[in-house]
């Protein structure tokens, strides 16, 4: 058997390592990428690195992923675009996340149970050009959804998944009202186990006259039959 050849890292094409380096999830470009050697530590330092930033392993500490988080936001040096945050995110990683990337567009939070309704406005108010908003299971949080569309006169695409459904046993178009008056431009909509009613998808509908993608799964007190 001929021996195996060595692959000196350092030499391979920077078209490769960028290529090599974005498949890999955040963590593992931190704890183990960064240490390949000079060549990949540089590129994992590059700020376009760091335009997109996927979910963290879901086994990390808490601790540790808001840390791991905190870092590659610090190197994104203010050009994050795209942020995908599960189970770590709390109020205070969602600040340090938004003070420091002005140019956010998209933003997805799964599970962050320590991510608050008034935290997640506050940060909301701050990203003008947000085009993305995507939220699931949160069942004791308490949206300002008016409050959202002011704050994100840009956004295309909202997806709330099993979202404050704890407060909303009853049939209830509060969500439904404030999209339809102040996100006319929705394209992409999505309400999971959302509690509203014909009116309030009647006045979606009417109101948001470039929506192409309507989900209403699990949406009990939709009635289409009397539509």
């Amino acid at each position: 058997m001929k021996d195996a050849k060595l692959i000196n890292w350092e030499e391979l094409p920077s078209e490769l390592i960028y290529s090599i380096l974005l498949r890999l999830s955040v963590s593992d470009r931190l704890e183990n990428a960064w240490n390949v050697c000079r060549t990949w530590r540089r590129f994992c330092q590059d700020p376009l690195m760091w335009r997109k930033i996927e979910k963290l392993n879901i086994g990390q500490a808490t601790d540790v992923g808001e840390a791991m988080c905190r870092r590659a936001v610090d190197l994104s040096q203010g050009g994050l675009l795209e942020i995908n945050i599960a189970y770590i995110g709390s109020d205070s990683l969602l600040a340090y996340i938004v003070d420091r990337s002005n140019n956010l567009k998209h933003l997805v939070l799964t599970e962050c149970f320590r991510v608050t309704g008034c935290g997640l406005f506050k940060a909301v108010t701050k990203l003008t050009l947000l085009e993305h908003l995507e939220l699931s299971r949160f069942p004791y949080m308490e949206l300002d959804l008016e409050g959202i569309g002011l704050s994100c006169p840009l956004l295309k695409t909202l997806k709330l998944k099993d979202v404050g459904y704890y407060f909303k046993v009853n049939e209830c178009d509060d969500d439904a009202f404030a999209i339809a008056k102040t996100m006319p431009g929705l394209i992409h909509l999505q309400l999971v186990g959302n509690s509203l009613t014909n009116a309030g998808l009647n006045a979606i509908v009417e109101n948001c006259p470039h929506l192409k993608y309507l989900d209403l799964q699990n949406c009990i007190y939709i009635n289409l039959a009397h539509q």
